[in-house]
């Protein structure tokens, strides 16, 4: 069996890749949700498959430091959200009426 490895998304997350033979597939967990347990967070929301999420304080995916981790509830993490994801699709839009593209 192949070693556990480290990777960095494209998107900025981290997060460790390993592949389960019994299951046949691969499984991540990521270093933001690692850090959240070392933090005190119950495994069990961490990884409660979409109940909660653990949230970055600073919105830079990969600043994992202590701290700047905290779990939410998925309905209050995506409501802090909204806002940025609202200004960016009108960023967005602007830019289409312009004639711009990324």
């Amino acid at each position: 069996m192949p070693p556990a490895r480290f990777e960095t998304r494209a998107d900025g997350y981290e997060r460790w890749r390993t592949y389960v033979a019994a299951e046949g597939r691969e499984r991540y967990v990521y270093v933001h949700q690692l850090l959240a347990i070392a933090e005190g967070a119950a495994p069990d929301q961490v990884f409660s498959d979409g109940e909660y999420q653990v949230h970055h304080r600073n919105r830079v995916r990969w600043d994992n430091r202590p701290g700047n981790v905290e779990l939410q509830e998925a309905d209050a993490h995506s409501e802090h959200h909204r806002p940025h994801r609202e200004a960016g699709q009108a960023r967005a839009r602007r830019q289409l009426a312009r004639g711009e593209s990324r």
